[in-house]
């Protein structure tokens, strides 16, 4: 599963430095997915709010959430392609994370797994959802900042 976030501006933006001198595209949207990239671990790291600011709801096992073992986090990358970039992960539960769900048994009867060192058994699991890609006020703050500073650096 894959999603996506739009930043808009960034046409705009590289026309009008375009205008002035050399910009180099690939390298901006490269050094803002970046960007982007570092602002979610850290959402999913140490923040644990969604990018609107709410607190993610606690999770039964009573372990750090969303980095009980950090590949969610270390999955997390960004691809630049023509005139965007994106940024995401691509496991296959990232999704069920983001925007929540239901999970129910596939290939057989009942979920099974371990919670808090229980074993449990059950039709199906509600998972709530933990946005963690996303802008928040303060990430595009940051954006703006990191803008500025590559228009600067491409105009001298």
């Amino acid at each position: 599963m894959s999603f996506r976030i739009v930043v808009e501006g960034v046409d705009v933006a590289a026309a009008q430095v375009s205008a002035m001198g050399d910009f180099d595209r690939p390298l901006f949207l490269d050094e803002l997915g970046g960007l982007v990239v570092s602002q979610t671990q850290r959402r999913i790291r140490s923040e644990k709010t969604a990018p609107d600011g709410s607190a993610w709801q606690p999770n039964a096992a009573g372990t750090s959430i969303l980095f009980a073992s950090g590949a969610l986090d270390d999955s997390i990358h960004h691809v630049v392609s023509g005139s965007s970039v994106q940024v995401g992960s691509g496991l296959v539960y990232a999704g069920i994370h983001q925007d929540g769900g239901t999970i129910v048994p596939v290939n057989a009867d009942k979920l099974a797994f371990f919670v808090a060192g229980n074993f449990v058994m059950t039709d199906k699991v509600e998972m709530p959802a933990r946005p963690y890609v996303g802008i928040s006020a303060a990430n595009a703050e940051e954006v703006e900042l990191f803008a500025q500073d590559f228009i600067v650096r491409a105009l001298q």
